[in-house]
């Protein structure tokens, strides 16, 4: 595996994944502050401009130490920020990986994340090599157990618990 600062920027069709730097922090403190977003992703809400500089700080660390990857998810036409989306939980001996996303509220339903997630799933297993992407979430997260179903995920009933379920998807 390539040093993770080297993976940005990443395009589909209609969006673009580039470093969480690369976002405006007010337009990344918008998703970190909603408390919907916050409560479906079982996280506290950002509560000040300075705990989201502080996040993206540490999360771009992260990066650079080769420990995640993190990237604002951005409309190519006019560069929007749209949401996040983390690979984090690097298995080296499984080949696996967790992933996390989340999506401004008024961005949800629209297919961003379906294709984003499509996309994300061919860099984990051609680009990084991996067999296995994982996605643990609140059972009470419907849409994107939905969105997991769609793209080929099933449900990990050993790693699943009363609050939560995993998906995960592995290479054929």
């Amino acid at each position: 595996m390539n040093k993770f600062e080297l993976y940005h920027p990443i395009f589909t069709d209609h969006f673009l994944l580039d470093w969480l730097t690369m976002s405006k922090v007010k337009d990344v403190f918008e998703l970190r502050n909603d408390a919907v977003i916050a409560e479906q992703s079982g996280r506290q809400i950002d509560q000040s401009i300075e705990e989201t500089t502080k996040y993206v700080n540490n999360m771009m660390r992260l990066v650079m130490n080769n420990e995640a990857l993190i990237w604002g998810i951005s409309t190519k036409e006019n560069r929007d920020f749209l949401g996040i989306f983390c690979i984090w939980n690097f298995d080296r001996d499984e080949k696996s990986v967790s992933i996390r996303f989340e999506i401004l509220r008024d961005q949800q339903r629209k297919g961003v994340m379906q294709e984003v997630l499509t996309r994300m799933t061919i860099f984990c297993f051609e680009e990084l090599g991996l067999r296995k992407i994982k996605a643990t979430l609140l059972k009470d997260n419907v849409a994107t157990s939905s969105l997991l179903d769609r793209a080929g995920f099933s449900v990990d009933s050993a790693r699943t618990t009363d609050e939560t379920i995993t998906y995960e998807l592995t290479q054929n």
